[in-house]
Parts: structure tokens; sequence; C-alpha cells
């Protein structure tokens, strides 16, 4: 007689799993190698196969020890993201290379795989001798915003050093007892207060006469443990609301966290439907845009816009590059969702028929190591086929820094070869220990260049005392690039900031230490919060490497994260020009296991 195995109960199958992928967590966490890494997405598809919610049960279970999370983190986390991560893996070839793909792409593991996009087709050759037109002499000024980060839970008074990725609110758990009383007007650890984005805005009309404004992304706070439709929607409205206060339009772009949860935008490969997301957008940037604007919004957000004959400003959605968007690892080899390099492409070659100056503008930059590298590739040929004769210049946000970023043409990075700048425009929002901020730009009205590039900030150290004394933030300007770095590198009063300039003062950087100390106090608004990187050192090096890299691949970044080996005096952000190592520069010791975790810029 043959007995029947008894059937294993609930609790036997939870443990069984647990036994499988706990090691295998573990072990990636633990390593940082890409075998280990591979090996922990392969089990997870395995798992999957049988049960997709054991794998989101155990995540939640390990996710505390290994992220260091509160539990409400944790739940928060696996069930927003974890339906789609698993839907994706069950999707992707782990063993095929898309596992290694996925390990570079999200976590830095493994090795970058080679770049496979192949080469673009034009609609024209470039024209021989191809130069940007000659100035007009006239400037306007222009603002530019980004990483908004308004946290509508802000409370004055409480605890500014937690337990969770973002401070300075009531949680159930927070003690009665604080290292440090958040201030009404921002922390350092925490999101921007909505007092703090009102101020900045009554203070801009102060300072500059702002023909028109651009805002590079992210306006929801960092809580990406609860963010989904409902929570971010209304922060979005209220905040554009705010915006709209400025006496001048603003041309916005998508950041990451202006979806819920943040970072997913699906592609047509992967499924899923954000048309309610750029829906919104639509009706909240209706009040600056023209009909066809808002139209082609509501697509995937991207869209073209002339606030002035002869000049266009293209926004685009480079979302679809951005490593933490899970949706793009559906089809590894879709190397452009959504046809959007395609359509930029068209946009660009219109604009060169009509003798038009572009302006690019987006939120996460082609630079940037979290922008996959097959999509920078192409971006970067892009570049190459329509400057400088053609786009003026690049802007975009993300790493809350105020940076750069450079193009150069085919052949040696040099001064010659330079043809496009990427302007990284500093964070209003301050989390991530970084004075909040906003640029203007003196812009030349024919060639739309920008002749000089200003930043303003508010010194948040003193934050107390402006309650105390029941004053305002002092913004005030923080440096003129043409004047810091004209005393370097001079250059004369008809000519722009253009990019090979900027090569010259990277140049500089190598050689002067002075020099490149400015540049890392300005990088970091002047909060003086991110460590040393002194002269000689791999951070010096990386970083002026970085600053030469249009396109990821370029980006001089490690092979493995290693900054959960770090603390704060080693400038362990500068590895990752995304900025993501500051988000982890904390009073606490958490760090690259959070990115883990799915929590980024």
């Amino acid at each position: 007689m043959v007995i029947a195995a008894p059937t294993p109960t609930h609790l036997e199958k939870r443990g069984w799993v647990l036994d499988k992928l706990r090691p295998l967590f573990t072990k990636a966490v633990q390593t940082l190698e890409c075998g280990a890494c591979v090996a922990a997405v392969n089990g997870v598809k395995d798992v999957a196969k049988i049960n997709k919610g054991w794998v989101s049960s155990v995540a939640k279970e390990l996710c505390p020890s290994l992220a260091k999370f509160p539990a409400d983190v944790c739940n928060g986390i696996v069930d927003l993201y974890g339906p789609v991560v698993i839907d994706i893996i069950m999707k992707a070839d782990i063993s095929g290379g898309d596992g290694k793909i996925i390990c570079h792409a999200v976590g830095g593991i493994c090795p970058a795989p080679a770049i496979t996009s192949g080469t673009l087709t034009f609609p024209k050759p470039k024209p021989v001798n191809a130069a940007p037109p000659a100035h007009s002499g006239n400037q306007v000024d222009v603002l530019h915003l980004s990483d908004w980060h308004v946290d509508e839970l802000y409370t004055p008074g409480s605890d500014a050093v937690c337990n969770r990725p973002t401070c300075c609110r009531k949680y159930t758990d927070s003690p009665t007892t604080f290292t440090r009383a958040a201030a009404s007007w921002g922390d350092y650890n925490c999101d921007t207060p909505v007092k703090l984005t009102q101020d900045l805005l009554k203070h801009v009309p102060t300072v500059a006469n702002v023909s028109f404004a651009i805002m590079t992304g992210d306006v929801p706070p960092h809580d990406i443990w609860h963010e989904t439709k409902e929570t971010v929607d209304p922060i979005e409205a209220h905040a554009y609301s705010v915006m709209a206060s400025l006496p001048a339009k603003i041309y916005p772009t998508v950041g990451n966290h202006e979806s819920g949860p943040a970072s997913l935008f699906p592609t047509p490969s992967s499924g899923g439907d954000n048309s309610w997301l750029y829906a919104s957008l639509a009706d909240d940037w209706s009040r600056w845009l023209p009909a066809d604007a808002v139209n082609s919004v509501k697509n995937y957000g991207a869209y073209t816009v002339s606030p002035t004959p002869g000049f266009r400003i293209i926004s685009l959605n480079t979302n679809f590059c951005y490593s933490t968007n899970f949706y793009l690892y559906a089809d590894t080899h879709d190397y452009d969702p959504h046809g959007e390099i395609q359509w930029l492409i068209s946009q660009l070659q219109a604009a060169e028929d009509a003798g038009e100056r572009v302006w690019i503008i987006s939120h996460v930059g082609p630079s940037m190591a979290d922008c996959l590298q097959n999509w920078s590739a192409l971006y970067y040929q892009v570049i190459q086929r329509y400057s400088p004769h053609v786009i003026a210049e690049q802007f975009y946000g993300h790493t809350h820094r105020d940076e750069f970023a450079l193009f150069y043409g085919p052949g040696s990075k040099n001064t010659q070869n330079a043809i496009s700048t990427a302007w990284i425009g500093p964070s209003v929002t301050p989390f991530t220990g970084l004075n909040p901020g906003f640029r203007v730009y003196k812009v030349d009205t024919k060639s739309w260049n920008v002749f000089d590039s200003q930043t303003y900030i508010a010194n948040l150290d003193q934050a107390a005392s402006w309650d105390a004394s029941g004053s305002s933030p002092n913004w005030h300007l923080e440096y003129s690039a043409r004047k810091a770095y004209g005393a370097y590198v001079p250059i004369a009063d008809n000519a722009p900031l253009s990019a090979s300039w900027w090569h010259n003062v990277t140049m500089v950087f190598e050689k002067n230490d002075a020099a490149f100390q400015q540049y890392w106090t300005y990088r970091g608004k002047s909060a003086n919060l991110q460590g040393d990187c002194a002269a000689g050192s791999t951070c010096q090096t990386e970083l002026i490497c970085n600053l030469r890299a249009g396109k990821s691949s370029d980006a001089c970044t490690p092979s493995k994260i290693n900054g959960h080996k770090k603390r704060h005096d080693e400038a362990d952000d500068v590895e990752d020009p995304s900025g993501l190592h500051s988000l982890y520069k904390r009073a606490d010791p958490q760090t690259w296991d959070k990115k883990l975790c799915g929590l980024s810029f």
C-alpha cells in the first residue's frame, strides 16, 4: 500500500522559502558579488514560479534585518514594488544575461554589459561646418528650479534624526526625546517644508527679472514606502499651484518621483499603465503650456514648446533610461521605449530645418550612472549630430547637487571637441545634507547660450535661529560661475560659458587644488557636509572624470558598490554621479542596503 506524502502546511512552505531565499539575499547584500546577486534574482524567479506571494512575504521578513528599516517602511516598499519587480523578473531571462544587467543597473554590482544599442540613422547628414548663430548681446534671466520634494507632512519640532529614510515627521514610534528637533524652515535630513518653497518663490523676483523658468522634476517627497497615485496626485497639484505664484511661465519635466509608486514608468513592452499620471501632469501644466504641448504630455510626459520665435524647449521623460524603473527590464533589448529618441530626432531635425535654437530639459541626466548605458549611448549620438548649431544647452536635476557634465564630438575629450554642456541644477530640498537652492541663468536671446550661472542658497544651519528671532531664510548669491571660475580661465565679455570653456575649467581642477576645492564646496551648496575630496585622491580623479562624462558608460564609477564600508569622511557619494550615495550620508550608518530595497532619488 502506498502512503501519500502529507501536504506541507503553510508554515512549512513559508519556512522552505525562507530557508532558500535568506542565504541568497544575505550573501548578495553582504558580499556585493555579481554571481551572488544573480543567484538571488534567480532564486526569486524560482520561488515566484510556485507562488509570488511567498516572495513578498519573505522579503518583508528579511528587509528589516538586511536594510535596517522599520517594518512599516519594509512592508510598504514590498507591497508597492514587489508585484512589479516579481512580474518583471518572471519575464526576464535571468540566466541568459538579464540577471547581470539588472544587478549592474540597479545595484551597481555586476560589470557593465557591452553596449549593444547600435548606431542611429538620421534624416539628414550634419551640415558641414555647422556652427551656432552670433549672439544678440541682449540677455534675459531664466530661473532653474529642481527637486522640489515638498513634504506636506513636515512637522516642526519632530525628530530630525530618525530611523526612516526621511525624517521631520510624526511617526507612531517617534521617541519623546530627540537628537535634534526639526526647525520650521527645514533640516538637512528632511524634505522641504511648504513654507520654505513659498519663501523661495517670494525671494526670486527680488534678485532676478525672470523671463521664464524651467523645473527639472521631482515634486513629491522621498516617502516611497507609501507613494501611490492617491498620495502623489494632490501633492503635485498643490505644489504646481504654489509655483504658479511666480510671475513667469514655468516649463516642467517629469521626475522619477512624479509617479506613484516612485520611479515606475511602464513601457509598451512591460505592460502597466501610467496614463493617470500623464493626464494629471497635463492638467497641472496646462496653466503654462499651449494645447499641443498639453496633448503631447498625455502620451508619456514629453513635449515641445516654443516660448519665442526661433527658440524651442524639448522636455524629455528620461525615466525611460532610469535604472530603478524596473519596467525597463521586461525587455532589455528595447533600447528606445516609446520611441522617445526617434521623436527627439524628429523635433531636432525640424528645428534645424527651421533655423531654431533648442534647449533640452529633463530630470535624470544621460551622464549619470543610473541612466541605462544603451539609452545613454543613443542619446549621445543625437547630441553629437545636432550640436552645437541646433542644441544650445541641456538642463537636468536628480542629483540634488550643483553640477555639470560635458559632451564631446567624435575623437578626444579636449577643448576643441567639447560641444555641449549639461547643467545639473541644485535642489530646492535640503535632503541629503545640502542647503536649499536655485539657479538664475543670464541667457542671450538669439543664441540662447548661457552667459552666467548664478546659484542662490539659504544657510539651513541657521534655521533654528530664524525660528528664535522670527526671521526668514537668508537667501543670498552663493556664487557666479562666470566670476568664480573666470578667475582661473579668463573669458571675454561677449563669450558664453561654453562647453569648451568648461572643459578648460576641468583642466584647472586637475592642477589647482584651490579651484577644485571651490567647486567641491559649491557642489554641496556650501553646506560643508559632504566630507573631504583631497587633491590627488581617487575622489578627485573620479569626480573630474564624471564632469567629462556626457554618457553614463564614461562615468568613472567602481564595478562594485562598496559604499556600505565607508563613512562620511571618505566622500563616498562621488563614486556614483547620480548622487545616490549622498542619500545615505546620514547620522545613522544605513547605506547602500537602502538602494537594494529600491530607495532612490
